[in-house]
């Protein structure tokens, strides 16, 4: 049985994102009293009283003629496709500024549609504002349900509404193979690479750096493996967040790494690697989830040899050595130039980071590595591995038994590291080893 829609739609600053948190019971959407903070759409399934419906947060619609910012008639045609998505629209308006003519276009576009719509009214958290949503019959779209999105009041009359016909179903999480995070500095082109793999244009695409503020779900049906795409607001320096929305931002993004297993590092090909991008590598690298390294961009490098990737990648090496593990490429997401290798290579570090050593096949390579280059002398003595196995995957981890873990220098572990990589595999992913005296 398929899933409803719900998808709210209303005019800049009326409490759209405001009501999506509420409906789905945790803070998904970018909040703030500045108009215009939801840019893209968000979607998350739910449910109210027994019926299971998936709920799309828009941008605000500015109605034809009336575009201020360049991004005005991009989040609006964004806002228009999820409204052709919808079997309900859920129309919020603002009971303290009343009927403008801003609600007027768009009820009339709304009827053109022949969409089910349900008008509320927000804001109405004062008596005299309930009684004035009596003034949005005038918009010729049936009750309006005067409710509180930030305090609750009335949401629950409201949804009963909106799923009033809707089949009785539980929510539907649908289900993954894969979760991707697509991470890197604003305006690397996080969004492009979105719109690209998915064909749609869920997130907004602009020159302007910050444009995305949320996180932006994407499940992508993949060689018979689901793929769920998270593109991230960029991730930038603390002394570069200014306000409260770009700090929600960052946080959401930082969720985004938290929740995925492979992430995708967006270096600026023409750019190269700065500190900001060491500082979100580290994040990755210390997270132990898989990583992709993808120089965007690469249409707009100048004077390419045939060695000039290779030289980029070098330069990667220098200014982040600690993520030498990674497989990389250079695309181009405006072009698709070698878009079609990231979902593979994506693919490919998923499968290897849940991979499992049998315990017989991991002490018969230590006792190989031991032999070939055994512990040198360290803190006063030498160290003896004496077992070993792997005790995680996802990222691999490895104990091992030993006489005394602070016997073994770091190099050695990093030899061991390297050895396990060269045998085993494990592409774009780190592993941990961990030391337990015996």
């Amino acid at each position: 049985m398929t899933q409803r829609t719900v998808a709210i739609i209303g005019r800049p600053n009326v409490g759209k994102s405001t009501l999506f948190n509420r409906v789905i019971g945790q803070r998904r959407a970018v909040v703030h009293e500045m108009p215009g903070v939801t840019r893209d759409r968000l979607v998350e399934s739910t449910d109210w009283a027994g019926h299971g419906f998936y709920v799309i947060d828009t941008g605000g619609i500015i109605p034809y003629g009336e575009a201020v910012t360049e991004f005005d008639e991009q989040v609006t045609q964004i806002a228009r496709e999820a409204i052709a998505q919808a079997d309900v629209v859920l129309f919020l308006v603002d009971g303290q500024t009343g009927p403008l003519d801003w609600d007027a276009a768009i009820a009339e576009d709304l009827r053109k549609a022949g969409k089910p719509v349900v008008l509320a009214v927000n804001k109405t958290e004062k008596e005299a504002n309930r009684i004035g949503a009596a003034e949005f019959y005038r918009l010729g779209l049936g009750e309006p349900l005067p409710i509180s999105a930030l305090h609750g009041q009335g949401v629950g009359d409201l949804m009963d509404r909106v799923v009033a016909g809707f089949p009785t179903q539980s929510a539907v999480e649908a289900s993954c193979d894969c979760r991707v995070a697509i991470l890197g500095r604003p305006n690397v082109g996080k969004s492009s690479l979105l719109n690209q793999l998915t064909g749609r244009s869920d997130a907004l695409v602009s020159e302007i750096p910050g444009t995305t503020r949320d996180s932006i779900h994407t499940d992508l049906a993949w060689h018979g493996h689901t793929l769920r795409l998270i593109d991230t607001a960029g991730l930038r320096r603390k002394s570069r967040v200014e306000g409260a929305v770009e700090y929600f931002s960052n946080l959401r993004s930082f969720r985004a790494l938290e929740q995925c297993d492979v992430a995708v590092l967006m270096i600026d090909a023409a750019d190269g690697a700065v500190m900001q991008d060491s500082k979100i590598a580290g994040l990755i690298h210390d997270s132990g989830k898989g990583v992709v390294v993808a120089f965007n961009k690469w249409d707009l490098v100048e004077d390419k040899g045939p060695n000039t990737h290779l030289k980029v990648w070098e330069a990667f090496g220098r200014e982040i050595p600690f993520l030498s593990y990674a497989p990389w490429f250079t695309l181009s997401a405006l072009t698709r130039q070698r878009l079609g290798r990231l979902l593979e290579t994506v693919w490919e570090v998923h499968t290897q980071r849940q991979r499992r050593i049998p315990t017989s096949e991991l002490n018969h390579f230590l006792e190989r590595m031991v032999a070939i280059q055994p512990p040198r002398p360290h803190e006063n003595g030498i160290g003896r591995i004496y077992f070993g196995t792997q005790v995680e995957t996802a990222p691999p981890s490895i104990l091992l038994s030993v006489n005394e873990p602070r016997y073994f220098a770091r190099n050695y572990l990093r030899f061991l590291n390297n050895q396990l990589r060269q045998e085993f595999g494990f592409l774009g992913t780190r592993i941990f080893i961990k030391l337990k005296k015996h």
